[in-house]
């Protein structure tokens, strides 16, 4: 029975509003906060109807704005009733109506904070001039307070008599004033905050609403010829003004999509790329700015005919979330499409290492895309500050569940900046000897001598000693004994060393103190720069031991190259010249050999067989 009275109230009160459309709004949120305060709703309804409340008030408060101009024209629509109420008031008080005058009391209150309500909100539409949004929304808080603090908030007990029949229709009328104005401070308190919560939207579309463009189309939409055709258009939802802001902003999009091409374009011929190259980039980027355009033209076709605002929830949460994914594919596809293509050139200049890069773009995919995910979260409506406390929460918990990953990502972060090793790098430890293949986040990759391919996790390979083969600029050593046999003369022999000492000295292949390194002041530091960079020259040839079947001669010295092949042939190429140097000077190799001493038999006792 009781929703019944209210809506019949609610009927009541719309039929003495003038057609005003800030009035008609205020009028449909009335029966929203009735809803409400309903206590038999429950907690999920009410925040359903919280949730469509919201985009009530966005999609109104952004249709005003984009109207202000022909909105703000309207007259105060409470005078005359004012008026009215305030004569029967006079009248009740007169005759000692004391329910009567209570309820008029109650209904002049309600007009007057509605009337509150209109001049606060036409002010701020005012506003909307202002050049700074700063300045916007710090005035928007002083308007409020300017307007809703002259209001003196609802003393129920100051209109509840001793003399009140509850059966009696001025009583009646009297409670449901009551109610009447209790939902209606509801609906001040959240007109309030919602002005303040869409201020940025307020504003922005209260400027776009100045621009010549929409006056020039309102213009054409007022002029006689438009206001025929619009007769028929109306009953497809359209106007002139709406197909020739369409049919702009369309245009508009496919010349920003033809420059983009054009300028990309450009671009790679500019710097040279090839066909396919090219080719790659189109496929990858500017397929997306196709997309994208087309998207746009949907999105504005929509909001057109449908009547949808463009910023409405209703429609812009799936947009925004649609724009949102493409944004960030649009960043990730340019970024590993540049990181692909140059690539090779990054690798050849030697400024960063590859390792480096491979991380650094990994991170970057992986910022873009958690920041992505907020975004969605955040237009959504997800409480981003409860849920990073959640998360902190958590995070304890988390972090002791992936210890070994975090470990392993600290080991790959030690790596690099303890510069152990890099991609392609020959590296040996005690499990495991190959080329580095890649330092990932959590693991590294090493390719063996015989092609398998090895992951180890970063943490186990930072606390492991790592032996760099690659980290040598100048010097591969090669060591050797030569033993010639304890026949050979010894001046021979010292000619041979000699000789051998001479041959290695004017060896093109063959590091010595002429040998020479240019290294680099960036890389300077407070160490021996040859042990540094791994520059080795030393070369020793020397008699070195009496052994057990020749006269061993050492020779121990340094390739110039330390590439394994070309190692392998100046290697070969010494052999043979220390071969034809000991030919040369009459020596011969010493043969391993063993030499059986066996002592005469003498006085051997017969040994008889007994009987």
């Amino acid at each position: 029975m009781k929703k019944i009275i209210y809506l019949l109230f609610f009927l009541f009160t719309s039929l003495l509003f003038p057609n005003d459309v800030l009035d008609d709004f205020i009028t449909e949120q009335l029966k929203i906060e009735s809803q409400l305060l309903d206590q038999n709703l429950s907690l999920e309804q009410k925040i359903e109807i919280k949730d469509a409340q919201d985009s009530r008030y966005q999609e109104f408060l952004l249709q005003y704005a984009s109207n202000k101009e022909e909105y703000l024209q309207q007259d105060n629509p409470y005078k005359r009733e004012l008026n009215k109420l305030q004569l029967r008031l006079n009248s009740n008080k007169y005759r000692g109506n004391t329910n009567a005058a209570l309820r008029d009391e109650l209904l002049i209150k309600g007009y007057k904070l509605r009337e509150g309500i209109r001049e606060a909100f036409h002010e701020v539409m005012m506003l909307t001039e202002s050049e700074s949004k700063s300045f916007f929304k710090d005035k928007i808080n002083e308007t409020l307070v300017k307007y809703f603090s002259k209001y003196t908030p609802l003393d129920k007990e100051k209109y509840i008599t001793a003399d009140q029949d509850p059966s009696s229709p001025i009583v009646q009328s009297l409670n449901e004033a009551m109610k009447n104005l209790e939902y209606l401070e509801s609906v001040a308190n959240t007109f309030s905050a919602e002005l303040v919560a869409n201020s940025s939207y307020i504003y922005r579309t209260g400027r776009l609403s100045k621009s010549r463009f929409f006056s020039f189309l309102k213009k054409i939409n007022n002029s006689p010829f438009a206001e025929d055709i619009n007769v028929h258009l109306a009953k497809f939802h359209l106007d002139i003004a709406s197909i020739l802001f369409v049919l702009t902003l369309i245009i508009i999009i496919l010349i920003t999509q033809y420059l983009l091409r054009f300028m990309i374009d450009r671009t790679l011929k500019h710097y040279s790329f090839d066909e396919e190259d090219i080719e790659y980039i189109h496929t990858h980027i500017t397929k997306l700015f196709k997309l994208i355009a087309t998207l746009l033209i949907i999105h504005l076709i929509l909001v057109v005919y449908l009547g949808l605002d463009i910023t409405s929830v209703n429609v812009s949460k799936l947009f925004s979330i649609v724009y949102v994914i493409l944004f960030t594919v649009v960043i990730y596809r340019i970024t590993n499409t540049i990181a692909y293509l140059k690539m090779e050139s990054i690798r050849s200049s030697q400024l960063l290492k590859n390792e480096v890069i491979n991380l650094t773009i990994k991170v970057s995919n992986t910022l873009l895309i958690l920041a992505a995910i907020i975004a969605i979260l955040k237009i959504v409506g997800v409480n981003l500050t409860a849920l990073l406390s959640g998360l902190g929460i958590a995070g304890a918990a988390v972090a002791f569940a992936a210890k070994d990953s975090i470990a392993n990502i600290f080991g790959s972060v030690s790596i690099l900046l303890g510069d152990v090793f890099e991609q392609g790098d020959w590296i040996e430890t005690k499990d495991v000897n190959g080329t580095v293949v890649e330092i990932g986040l959590r693991a590294s990759t090493i390719r063996t001598f015989d092609n398998a391919l090895i992951s180890i996790p970063n943490f186990e390979l930072a606390n492991k000693s790592v032996k760099n083969w690659s980290r040598r600029n100048i010097g591969r050593r090669i060591k050797m004994k030569i033993g010639v046999t304890y026949e050979s003369n010894f001046d021979d022999i010292k000619q041979a060393v000699e000789d051998i000492r001479a041959m290695l000295k004017e060896h093109p292949g063959i590091a010595n103190e002429r040998t020479t390194y240019k290294y680099s002041q960036r890389q300077a530091k407070l160490v021996s720069l040859d042990d540094y960079k791994g520059v080795k020259r030393t070369s020793l040839v020397y008699l070195d031991e009496f052994g057990d079947s020749s006269i061993n001669i050492l020779v121990y010295c340094f390739s110039r190259s330390v590439v394994w092949s070309e190692w392998l042939e100046v290697k070969e190429d010494v052999m043979y010249k220390i071969a034809e140097i000991l030919k040369k000077n009459n020596l011969e190799f010493a043969y391993p050999t063993l030499t059986l001493h066996h002592a005469e038999e003498a006085n051997k006792p017969d040994i008889k067989a007994s009987e």
